[in-house]
């Protein structure tokens, strides 16, 4: 258990007696049919990072690292269920992004991420965990942040009960490169992993396998798509994956998945089925790792916002108009 959250964690099972849908006074179900008394109280909406996380709340919390002074953002969907152990999405901004683009509070230049940002906060909402966004230094991350990102669960633990198993890290261009650093690392504090747009040209022993999903526009002119997929390759083979793909996805065009994991064509955002006649995303997947699989998506790239400057390096917005969120979503908790 995350040093901290033991505290918390035996606070939660005195508020929490059974794991089983609540009714509109508190009550659960029994085995037997039965409903017992009221057994979970819902905590207080509170903007306080030491108080228990109810559903709807917003934080900005603080940590100290290295004696400086470093923040996240906390988001509790309306889903969130207090009483039971919660998934956790660590989502980390690019540069010259910020936490309150990445969040969807802010729109970043022409891109309209305000509403939406990353994708993951849309997702929660109907999926019900936790998403923690950090604030880099300068609204960029070097490799010693890898101590940021690490101590962050164990904060959000202080704060909700959290399922350790399904704790996950995503980020996009530099905030990728930090998803790989720390994957690398083998903390072991991350259960799987969706670098966005990035690399990381140095070796990678993978101490802690767990499943990775990566996504790159083949037009990327900020970082190569070839550079992506050796980072890439990078970790499938410390994984121990096979190496070559065993199946392939695809989200759009002709026999595209029907899950609902493409966005509406604007506000208010809504996850739906991807239009068939859009471009494909195709995902390689690899199988026969130590531990979870090894994804590599081509996202065919939107250029209507920068007009092809960055090749669709901001995936976020791309031509299949898939949500790399539900997908990573999907994948990491299979």
């Amino acid at each position: 258990m995350f040093p901290y959250a033991r505290v918390a964690f035996l606070l939660s099972l005195a508020a929490c007696s059974s794991s089983r849908d609540a009714a509109p006074d508190g009550s659960h179900e029994q085995d037997d049919g039965s409903r017992d008394g009221p057994a979970c109280a819902l905590p207080a909406p509170s903007t306080d990072c030491t108080a228990r996380l109810s559903p709807g709340d917003e934080r900005t919390c603080t940590l100290l690292i290295g004696g400086v002074s470093r923040t996240y953002l906390l988001y509790a969907p309306r889903t969130y269920d207090p009483c039971r152990p919660a998934a956790l999405v660590v989502d980390a901004h690019g540069a010259q992004e910020s936490a309150q683009v990445h969040a969807g509070l802010a729109d970043f230049y022409n891109w309209p991420t305000r509403g939406i940002g990353s994708g993951f906060r849309l997702v929660a909402d109907r999926e019900g965990f936790l998403v923690a966004t950090p604030q880099g230094i300068g609204n960029a991350w070097a490799q010693s942040d890898t101590a940021f990102v690490t101590a962050v669960p164990a904060d959000v633990a202080v704060q909700a009960t959290i399922d350790e198993n399904r704790v996950y890290l995503s980020g996009i261009s530099n905030g990728g490169a930090l998803t790989y650093w720390t994957a690398c690392g083998g903390s072991g504090v991350f259960h799987g992993f969706a670098p966005i747009s990035a690399y990381d040209n140095n070796a990678c022993p993978v101490t802690h396998p767990a499943p990775l999903v990566q996504f790159h526009s083949p037009d990327d002119a900020l970082v190569s798509y070839a550079a992506g997929q050796t980072s890439f390759q990078h970790w499938r083979d410390g994984n121990h994956c096979d190496a070559t793909p065993s199946a392939t996805l695809r989200f759009g065009g002709a026999n595209g998945d029907p899950r609902p994991v493409c966005l509406s064509d604007g506000e208010p955002w809504q996850l739906v089925t991807c239009d068939p006649s859009a471009p494909a995303t195709v995902c390689d997947v690899y199988t026969g790792c130590d531990r979870g699989e090894a994804v590599f998506c081509t996202v065919p790239p939107d250029n209507s916002y920068d007009g092809g400057q960055t090749g669709g390096h901001i995936l976020y917005f791309n031509a299949t108009n898939l949500s790399l969120a539900a997908v990573t979503w999907a994948i990491l908790e299979m």
